[in-house]
Order: C-alpha cells, then structure tokens, then sequence
C-alpha cells in the first residue's frame, strides 16, 4: 500500500536527525522507518482482507483515498510515527492528500517503475511525502 502523506501533525518529538533529513532532500527517499510493531501491521492487513472478503478487491475509484471511508485505513494515515518523519521534512502543518492501495501479490510479474507521485498530482507546489 502506498499511501501519500500530507497529514494532521501536534507538535511531536522528531524522528529524523538534520542528516537523515538533508539526505532525504538530496535522494528524495528514506528508509527503513518503523512505525508500528509487526502485529499491528497483521491488525490493518486483516482488516484489508477482512474488507475484499466482504466486497472484493479494492478498484476503480475505490482504490483512490479509501482513508475516507474506511476509518481503520483513517487511523492507519494519521499516525504519529508516521506523521513525525513526514512533519520533520515538511514542517508541522500536515494534510493527508491521498491514500490509494497498490497490491501486488507474490509472483505477480506485473511491475511498477520507480516514479514520483507528484508529477501526477497536478498540485501547485511540489511539497509532497509518500509515506
């Protein structure tokens, strides 16, 4: 799932040192970042297969911002470990733009080249984070 992060950010610790965040301007990515424990992580993927089960595989317009109407997918974006890295890029004031899932399964051969989601977006300023 990619989900793209311009979020609701209350003034949080940082989680980024000044050097991890120049090197994220230089190279515009950053990882690993950690945030939430493995269970958790199994919590949100039942609740995804749990949602497909009922109603089948997110598409169309539904794979475009469902964290506005799957409240767990909500919570998920807005985060605050997620929010910190983003807020400590971007600054304090944060807006979730978008959410969208991009599933692939194993032995899927499909691919998806490296992009930045931006250029799509058609958004006046380019200061944007997928988280």
């Amino acid at each position: 799932m990619s989900i793209a992060a311009t979020a609701v950010r209350a003034g949080r610790g940082s989680h980024l040192t000044p050097d991890e965040v120049g090197a994220y301007r230089r190279l515009g990515y950053h990882f690993p970042v950690r945030v939430m424990s493995a269970d958790r992580a199994a919590w949100y993927l039942a609740k995804l297969e749990a949602h497909e089960a009922a109603h089948g595989r997110l598409q169309g317009s539904l794979r475009h911002k469902p964290h506005l109407y799957l409240t767990w997918l909500a919570e998920l974006v807005r985060l605050p470990a997620i929010l910190d890295v983003v807020g400590d890029v971007l600054g304090p004031n944060l807006m979730v733009y978008s959410s969208s899932f991009f599933n692939k399964e194993a032995h899927d051969p499909t691919y998806v080249s490296w992009h930045q989601d931006a250029h799509y977006w058609g958004l006046s300023s380019g200061d944007v984070i997928t988280a």
